[in-house]
């Protein structure tokens, strides 16, 4: 997956839905805009007026797409764990995990997360920031997270099945092993983690490899 799309805004929730093309490139021009401001000034020191400025049009404008820049960055966060939730579940078909190694395929999937969470780091701290102080955006991480361990379960399942797997309790695997990717990508753009991000690819796809595989 191109990281440069991980915080491409997508338009999910708004005020009203844009039905003219004009409407959707103004829509865009003030998502791209929020990205842009929220990442250079951060979230509590960023206004609408400053959003409106830099999509080029008027507050009153922004404010028939969004109430407040709460609301934009909700929609950011919902588009951006959207994509990256989608790229994730492609990534655990069965057939994939039966075709080759699917040491490789733990491997390609965090690489791909790892770097994605790289992309646009002063995004993803207001991101996280905002998900200790709201509910609702609380609500939207969980959704997703729900999403990927409903998909990785169903995987395990499959898997274990064909007695591909050393574990059984595949509940517990698709909780243990999501928070340790979330958490570990987390690390590595909150602060300063003193890890390579390559580095903690291979350690992060080994240590998953020999947790799943009956010769992992």
């Amino acid at each position: 997956m191109n990281a440069a799309r991980a915080l491409r805004p997508k338009a999910v929730r708004s005020v009203r839905k844009p039905q003219q093309a004009r409407s959707r490139l103004t829509r865009q021009r003030i998502l791209e805009a929020a990205v842009q401001t929220f990442e250079e000034r951060g979230f509590e020191e960023t206004n609408t007026a400053e959003i409106a400025r830099r999509a080029g049009i008027g507050v009153g404008t922004l404010y028939g797409y969004f109430p407040d820049k709460r609301a934009i960055l909700l929609e950011l966060l919902q588009a951006t764990g959207s994509e990256i939730a989608d790229h994730v579940v492609r990534s655990l078909k069965l057939e994939d995990w039966l075709a080759g190694d699917p040491r490789a395929c733990v491997r390609s999937l965090i690489d791909a997360l790892f770097h994605i969470r790289r992309f646009n780091p002063g995004m993803q701290r207001i991101l996280w920031q905002r998900y200790f102080k709201d509910p609702e955006f609380q609500a939207a991480v969980q959704a997703i997270e729900m999403r990927v361990r409903a998909a990785a379960l169903e995987l395990f399942q499959s898997l274990g099945a064909r007695g591909r797997l050393r574990i059984t309790d595949y509940v517990t695997a698709g909780f243990v092993i999501y928070n340790a990717v979330e958490w570990t990508a987390s690390r590595l753009i909150l602060g300063n983690s003193g890890a390579d991000i390559d580095a903690a690819v291979e350690a992060c796809s080994d240590m998953i490899s020999r947790y799943l595989f009956v010769d992992g």
